[in-house]
């Protein structure tokens, strides 16, 4: 079984989500604490009990998901929204249980208002993800359910999960759109990238050959891997590729533009490096003028093989197929002929 807590805390807006005007996909629905299923009903005795607590986010909602092989009937399904809602902390609450049926696996919506009708304090749901998954893996067991470890909490005998295993809204869009998610690609192309690298600077210029950064975390902790467009967590990817992991290995991490400062570096190559960097993180109107000033300089060398000697140097903060190096060998390119043009016609006195 899996849990997934909804962002909705209105009333209106959640039973709306959850019945609204598609009833052809609602099953059937169960009330706790509730006289009836009618929907002014439940809108209005939650909103009652909601005034009485100054909370403007009345509002608990959370789905179980069930795997297509479980087979769970209605009555299990309410026993285990019942148990969720007990191991919670939720048991005397007012709760709406809505099954949907527009999967091929069964799944239940809960509406729960935070709001005791006694005591007229709100619910705190701190650590809420924990309390679900100890609730779903005792579940599991007592019913015989596929066993679903979770990422807060496992049962004796269980592996933790992968991170990948598990998407967040934006991932599930993309998902939808027939996109694929970031760290998904990241595996995909670039896991033996991880694997083989055997330190800081080569992991960097592989990932840079694929337009990647591996950067540090928000809070200075932790790490993560950006195409320019999207973030994802270094764990997400692998495991084994978590910051943590890879500092074992490598050391201390080390951005590569900190690699670059280290080392003595001429005018064009710290240009390059520049210009590398703003291209690989999406800053198009910086890298834009590094290219253009890395163009100048290499026109300026005046010699077909000064140009080319130049180039090869920018090998020492790159690699040759890294997409900045080959866009940067399209311009020295393009200058060599010009010059290789203008040395022939001055080898003929014109």
């Amino acid at each position: 079984m899996i849990a997934k807590v909804g962002d909705s805390t209105s009333i209106l807006k959640t039973h709306n989500y959850l019945v609204g005007k598609d009833s052809k996909r609602v099953d059937w629905k169960q009330a706790r604490h509730l006289a009836s299923t009618d929907q002014q009903f439940v809108i209005d005795q939650m909103r009652k009990v909601a005034q009485n607590s100054q909370t403007d986010a009345p509002i608990y909602h959370y789905s179980l998901s069930w795997d297509e092989t479980d087979n769970s009937t209605r009555q299990q399904m309410i026993e285990a929204g019942t148990q969720t809602l007990r191991d919670l902390g939720l048991a005397e609450h007012q709760a709406l249980l809505v099954a949907h049926n527009d999967h091929d696996y069964k799944h239940l919506h809960i509406m729960v208002n935070r709001v005791h009708p006694i005591t007229c304090t709100a619910w705190d749901r701190y650590r809420d993800y924990i309390k679900l998954e100890k609730s779903l893996r005792r579940i599991e067991r007592q019913y015989g359910w596929k066993e679903v470890p979770g990422h807060h909490h496992q049962l004796e005998g269980q592996q933790e999960p992968e991170y990948g295993n598990s998407l967040n809204k934006f991932e599930c869009a993309q998902v939808k759109r027939g996109e694929t998610p970031l760290y998904m690609l990241i595996r995909e192309q670039a896991e033996h990238d991880f694997r083989e690298a055997e330190s800081w600077e080569e992991l960097h210029q592989r990932l840079a050959e694929k337009g990647l950064t591996i950067q540090r975390g928000s809070r200075g902790t932790g790490g993560k891997v950006t195409d320019g467009f999207e973030y994802t967590n270094l764990s997400k990817i692998r495991r084994d590729f978590s910051m943590g992991r890879l500092e074992k290995r490598f050391g201390p991490f080390k951005s590569l533009q900190e690699l670059q400062q280290g080392k003595q570096l001429t005018d064009i190559q710290r240009a390059f490096a520049g210009y590398e960097r703003a291209h690989r993180l999406g800053r198009h109107r910086r890298a834009r003028s590094f290219k253009k000033g890395i163009g100048k300089t290499l026109k300026a060398l005046g010699t077909a093989r000064k140009v080319h000697n130049t180039l090869q140097s920018l090998l020492a903060v790159s690699s040759s197929q890294n997409p900045a190096f080959k866009a940067v060998s399209m311009i020295a390119s393009t200058i060599i002929n010009q010059l290789k043009q203008q040395e022939r016609s001055q080898g003929r006195g014109y």
